[in-house]
């Protein structure tokens, strides 16, 4: 939550940016108010007996999430497409807090911060900016060790979502844990993701290139499908090629709108380059659809 000085014209503007970025997400709808989000995090030493973890993995890894939510959470709230500084305020407004812990293979427990409501200010009703984060560093994950399709999107996704999943896979490449993020509202698990050191290193492997070139292009076609689970999307352009990409959660709506329509839409495409010069394929990133634009905008030119 942000505090918000009433009638201050800034502080209106902070609380619709907030407003309109939680409404993205539906996992993150109201809900009673004695029932706060809470954020598990588990970690397993797959060559460990008990499969325990360090402490010194533990730390790490509590620091890398929190890193990468701030980042996504600072994306969202400036409608930017990239953020590559982080300062102390930036944690502040998506601050996680440790709730619980147990030990063996570890299992944390998080809730999201609620900053402190000053005389004569008014809470933002809605999720914290943390929530907004891990809901969108969660959907951008694997959610279970055959997610082949879902890694393979996340090279055609924002540059943002990518340093945020750099900033925590980066850590997981070195040992054997596998790695789980829940989001729980009202008690019941609204979105998960799950990633073994194999898909880490994956991950890493094709985040790690030396070059990537990015351009827009605009295609008219028919959308063939949407999984929102993983968030995919399917669309078979009138030249007759089918591509698929990354969708981001605040196109889902606009998406399910036009699915078996014909549609123009606006990609963002995304050409890693080795430090050979080889060229990855093509990966696409919805960034508009029917006239309804990303919250995180494109960064390439127009082809």
């Amino acid at each position: 939550m942000l505090a918000i000085q009433d009638g201050s014209p800034l502080a209106n503007i902070r609380r619709a940016s907030l407003l309109a970025a939680s409404c993205k997400f539906s996992e993150l709808a109201p809900v009673e108010a004695e029932a706060s989000p809470v954020v598990n995090l588990y970690l397993a030493d797959e060559n460990s007996p008990g499969h325990a973890v360090s402490a010194n993995d533990a730390s790490n890894y509590l620091r890398r999430l929190q890193r990468a939510v701030a980042r996504l959470a600072k994306a969202r709230r400036g409608r930017r497409a990239d953020v590559s500084r982080l300062f102390p305020a930036d944690f502040d407004l998506a601050r996680l807090n440790v709730a619980a812990a147990t030990l063996g293979s570890l299992n944390i427990e998080l809730t999201p911060d609620k900053p402190d409501v000053e005389d004569n200010q008014l809470p933002v009703p809605g999720p914290s900016w943390a929530e907004i984060g891990i809901a969108e560093l969660i959907h951008a994950l694997p959610d279970s060790d055959e997610s082949e399709a879902s890694i393979d999107s996340l090279i055609g996704a924002s540059p943002v979502v990518k340093r945020a999943v750099s900033d925590l896979v980066d850590g997981l490449n070195g040992a054997d844990i596998t790695l789980g993020i829940s989001l729980r509202k009202g008690g019941e698990i609204s979105a998960s993701s799950r990633i073994t050191s194999e898909q880490a290193r994956e991950i890493k492997r094709r985040l790690d290139q030396a070059r990537e070139d990015r351009y827009i292009v605009r295609i008219l076609g028919r959308l063939d499908g949407l999984r929102t689970r993983r968030q995919l999307f399917y669309f078979e352009a009138r030249a007759g090629s089918e591509i698929h990409g990354f969708v981001e959660e605040s196109l889902i709506d606009a998406v399910k709108r036009n699915i078996d329509k014909e549609v123009e839409i606006t990609v963002e495409v995304a050409v890693q380059l080795t430090q050979s010069g080889k060229a990855s394929q093509r990966h696409y990133r919805l960034v508009a659809i029917g006239g309804v634009e990303a919250e995180l905008p494109g960064l390439g030119g127009e082809q």
